[in-house]
């Protein structure tokens, strides 16, 4: 698949089958976030152990429910709702406080939702799934990250199942694009 297939075809996907992700699938997918663009350190975990995804699922909505913040409230409320949509692969990146945390997780994050599509799975962007880590320390810990480091965002892979909410439609007519000539 070339690169611009592969990114046409990218998609966030919210709903994935109970298959699990092959390891060599998943260590070609780490090997491309660590090739993003970046300006600085980040940490990759990876969650595939069902009981550890169940925890941040169960910590993530209890915490969405009591944000105050409407469509966070909205969306955790759906029967039924899980952060992971019953992905079998969490990976959370995670960085230093700021500086360019945020972006260089975020690049790691897009480099390897292309290379789960050109490896044939699907995958969806994260943050709500914080709420999780900020809400229980004990889960947390469990990340065993490096010193200073914090969760910035997660990934979730696997081979796609029905879509269990419906995503957010995309500009694709470039209309929010300025040019100055």
């Amino acid at each position: 698949m070339n690169t611009i297939d592969a990114l046409e075809a990218r998609r966030s996907v919210r709903g994935y089958l109970d298959k699990p992700v092959e390891e060599d699938k998943l260590k070609l997918i780490l090997k491309y976030g660590n090739k993003a663009p970046n300006a600085g350190p980040f940490h990759m975990t990876v969650i595939t152990n069902r009981d550890m995804l169940d925890a941040v699922d169960a910590a993530a909505k209890e915490a969405g429910l009591a944000s105050g913040d409407k469509f966070t409230t909205e969306r955790f409320s759906i029967p039924g709702y899980r952060c992971t949509y019953g992905a079998p692969v969490l990976i959370i990146l995670s960085a230093p406080e700021g500086g360019f945390s945020s972006v260089n997780v975020a690049c790691a994050a897009t480099n390897m939702g292309v290379a789960a599509v050109d490896q044939g799975l699907a995958s969806c962007y994260l943050v709500g799934v914080l709420m999780a880590f900020r809400a229980k320390p004990e889960l947390l810990e469990k990340l065993e990250l490096p010193e200073g480091y914090v969760p910035q965002c997660g990934l979730i892979l696997g081979y796609q199942g029905e879509n269990e909410i419906p995503g957010i439609t995309r500009n694709s007519d470039l209309s929010n694009v300025n040019y100055l000539k």
